[in-house]
């Protein structure tokens, strides 16, 4: 029984999981381009696009966290120690330019404030969840640091 649970576990791991996270790591790399080229013709044709990236950030923030939690499916990524933490900013970037480009439709479709104000929101927002982000790597940082390090 103990066989077939690991077996089954590492068949999941290897068929469903990791090649789903393999697009999951390709997307989320061209991701804050995409959503960059997003603000970019929201802000020159001044015409609300239609936004699912907020929904795409949220699915694959759910798959980096399995990755991040699970000693398990998290194997491969803490072997690349890289990895894990780039997936972690790009979640974060992301995410801030999806409200971003949230805030520019407003203005484009319902026109609730001004350019300028929308531009000025959109810079805040990125700004505001950059420095939680830089908070959260402040408390938790990437790398522990030991007491020799510390003197």
């Amino acid at each position: 029984m103990k066989v077939l649970k690991s077996l089954l576990k590492w068949l999941l791991a290897i068929i469903l999981y990791h090649p789903l996270m393999l697009g999951v790591i390709i997307t989320m790399l061209f991701m804050p381009y995409i959503l960059y080229i997003d603000i970019k013709s929201i802000l020159n044709d001044e015409i609300p696009i239609q936004n699912g990236s907020m929904i795409l950030v949220s699915f694959f923030g759910f798959f980096i966290y399995l990755a991040t939690r699970s000693r398990f499916l998290g194997i491969p990524y803490r072997k690349i120690t890289i990895l894990l933490p780039l997936l972690h900013m790009l979640i974060y970037t992301s995410f801030a330019l999806s409200v971003g480009v949230t805030i520019l439709n407003k203005w484009a479709d319902e026109g609730l404030y001004s350019k300028g104000w929308a531009i000025t929101l959109l810079l805040l927002a990125i700004v505001a969840i950059r420095l939680c982000m830089s908070l959260l790597y402040w408390k938790y940082p990437i790398v522990q640091r030991t007491n020799r390090y510390m003197e």
